[in-house]
């Protein structure tokens, strides 16, 4: 995943510099897909799902009982690997990505602009 996420902050980097453009209507249905509903299905329903299994019941009250109920519940939500953060870095991707797609669109669309600008005022 860390791999991924430098990947595509170099993307999001070569957009900012104008070195990364997409055609608008292209780059607009890539953004449009992490948008809905992969985001939104991220950030509502798994990472809710996920914070749910901080609260588990039914393991007993013998110690050893509540010690793998407590390992269960950190492994959802707590532990640096926890279901909860892994999906918090695949917010982070999808929402890298969306913003990268909508970047390239502005930059070819800014070029695009400046050249019919200064077509515009070359003199015949």
């Amino acid at each position: 995943m860390e791999a991924s996420l430098s990947q595509w902050r170099q993307y999001k980097q070569s957009a900012e510099s104008g070195e990364f453009r997409m055609d608008e209507q292209l780059g607009g249905a890539l953004k449009k897909r992490c948008d809905t509903p992969f985001l939104s299905g991220l950030e509502k329903d798994l990472l809710r799902m996920a914070g749910d299994l901080g609260q588990l019941s039914g393991f007993g009250t013998l110690p050893s009982a509540e010690a793998l109920r407590q390992k269960f519940q950190n492994k959802a939500v707590s532990d640096a690997d926890s279901a909860v953060n892994q999906l918090m870095k695949h917010i982070e991707l999808v929402s890298l990505m969306r913003d990268t797609y909508a970047l390239a669109i502005r930059k070819l669309t800014d070029q695009d602009q400046a050249n019919a600008n200064g077509l515009n005022q070359t003199q015949v």
